[in-house]
């Protein structure tokens, strides 16, 4: 009879123990959590999952743009904006993981879907610090038309989307549509917290579908030390010469780095 008690007991607690009231995807406030789960595992299974960053509050100020970093001459950082192939995020994903270089994603949030599959493994660079997430509005409209309010939108959603899917905030760096801004749109994004107006000093031109050798022409013609190289995750040819990009970039002395650190370096 006492080894039926026992039994009984020990079922009890084993049940009781897998009906805990887990932490949801999100904290109280909505946001996504700063840190993994204990018991969760790294995408490719080797170990915990990474620890990301805390989501601070927005910290509104005056907005500066930034196209280049003067004192930040032996680096450059390469930009990838909009995100509607799903394909061409996960070649880049690949690309990261296997050079360790360091990119900024500047993703719109309407392209939530292509960006998906590849969610765990973009929080894991993020968390290596290899990757930064920079808000470029939800639908890639030409803001300069917009209204405060719809202006407004436009950045909040997109940030609401990168904080569930990334576990982290755009904030401060905020990437216009076409690089189309203004003093109102620069006040209105600082004003959310968003301080950091990121331009470039120079293109890929890979928002539409261009040669592999056009890509890799534009980034030899017009690459500057301490700049920031526009380009984006809309066709494959980008990611196909993502390791030549790194061998220019090696040729004339220059470490990818995140806009982040690149702004670190000083003014």
């Amino acid at each position: 009879m006492a080894g039926v008690l026992v039994v009984v007991l020990v079922t009890m607690a084993a049940c009781g123990s897998s009906g805990r009231n887990d932490q949801s995807a999100t904290g109280p406030d909505g946001s996504a959590p700063s840190a993994s789960v204990p018991g969760d595992t790294a995408p490719d299974g080797t170990g915990p999952a990474p620890t990301l960053p805390p989501i601070a509050p927005p910290t509104p100020g005056p907005a500066t743009v930034l196209s280049r970093v003067s004192k930040a001459s032996s680096m450059v950082a390469l930009t990838f904006d909009d995100g509607y192939c799903g394909e061409c995020i996960g070649r880049m994903v690949d690309d990261l993981e296997r050079t360790g270089a360091h990119v900024t994603f500047c993703p719109n949030g309407s392209y939530g879907k292509e960006w998906a599959p590849h969610v765990d493994r973009i929080k894991a660079l993020i968390a290596k610090g290899q990757l930064q997430i920079c808000n470029h509005t939800w639908d890639h409209k030409k803001i300069t038309s917009l209204s405060t309010a719809a202006l407004t939108a436009e950045i909040q959603h997109n940030e609401q989307w990168i904080e569930s899917s990334f576990g982290v905030t755009g904030r401060p760096y905020f990437r216009p549509p076409y690089g189309a801004h203004n003093a109102s749109t620069d006040q209105v994004a600082g004003s959310l917290g968003y301080t950091k107006v990121i331009v470039w000093s120079s293109s890929l031109i890979d928002s539409a579908l261009q040669s592999p050798d056009f890509i890799l022409q534009n980034l030899q013609t017009n690459l500057v030390p301490g700049g920031i190289v526009l380009g984006h995750l809309n066709y494959p040819p980008t990611g196909q010469v993502f390791d030549q990009m790194l061998a220019i970039l090696a040729q004339r002395g220059l470490t990818p780095v995140t806009v982040a650190e690149l702004v670190a370096a000083g003014p």
